[in-house]
This record gives C-alpha cells, sequence and structure tokens, in this order.
C-alpha cells in the first residue's frame, strides 16, 4: 500500500495556476491542430504539388500535437484532484506526466537544433566548394 502523505498548502496554491495554464495549452495546441487540418484540405482543394509530403508532415504533427495534449489534460486533472484532497499520490502522477511533456518538447527541440547546425553545416561546406 502506498504512502499517502498530506500536500502541504502552498505547494496547493503555487500548483493552482499552472492546473489552469495547462489546459488552456492542451486546449490551443488541439485548435492550432484543427487550424492545420483546415491548412491541409485547402491544399488538397488547390491541388498542392506537395501534398504527400503535407500530408506526411501533417500525420507527424498530429501524433506529436495529441501527446502532447493528452499529457497536459492528464496532468490538469491529477494536479486539480491533487489539489482538492489531501492524498499525494494523484500530484505524483500529474508530475509524472508533466515530466513526459517536458521529456517530449525537449526531444523535438533536441532533433530541431540538430537538423539547423546540420543545414549550417551543409551551407558551409557547400559555399566553400564553389
Amino acid at each position: 500500500m502506498e504512502k499517502i502523505t498530506p500536500v502541504p498548502a502552498s505547494v496547493k496554491n503555487h500548483i493552482a495556476p499552472t492546473i489552469t495554464w495547462a489546459r488552456y495549452a492542451a486546449i490551443f495546441s488541439l485548435l492550432n491542430l484543427g487550424l492545420s487540418l483546415f491548412q491541409l484540405v485547402i491544399g488538397f482543394m488547390k491541388r498542392n504539388p506537395f501534398v504527400l509530403f503535407t500530408l506526411a508532415a501533417f500525420l507527424v504533427s498530429t501524433l506529436i500535437t495529441l501527446i502532447l495534449a493528452m499529457h497536459l489534460f492528464r496532468y490538469a486533472r491529477y494536479a486539480k484532484a491533487g489539489t482538492e484532497g489531501d492524498a499525494s499520490t494523484e500530484l505524483y502522477h500529474s508530475l509524472y506526466h508533466l515530466r513526459i511533456y517536458f521529456t517530449v518538447i525537449g526531444m523535438i527541440f533536441m532533433i530541431a537544433i540538430s537538423l539547423l547546425l546540420l543545414m549550417i553545416i551543409v551551407g558551409l561546406i557547400s559555399s566553400l566548394t564553389q
């Protein structure tokens, strides 16, 4: 059986605004996903020549967005339950989901920085060879 420890009031006061903002961020990301879908439909209607690339980018973006939004919603749900009650297990579950969220964001950031550095290196090499 897990040991249940009470959550101090100061922790509840610090976490309460993050619950609201996590929900706003998750809703905003889902709205952004809807706008991306609208953009994809407009691209199909205008006969975009890069439709396969656009579709693949949309699917990858959708997958990442759904994972991030799901973990933000779970963080908000567990954190709210943890701050409304006296048990800290829900709060620990919420922090687990927040950790996954920031891990995914960090991996995306590292991939983006790596691709940026690769483009800079390729650009420098191509300019030096001409």
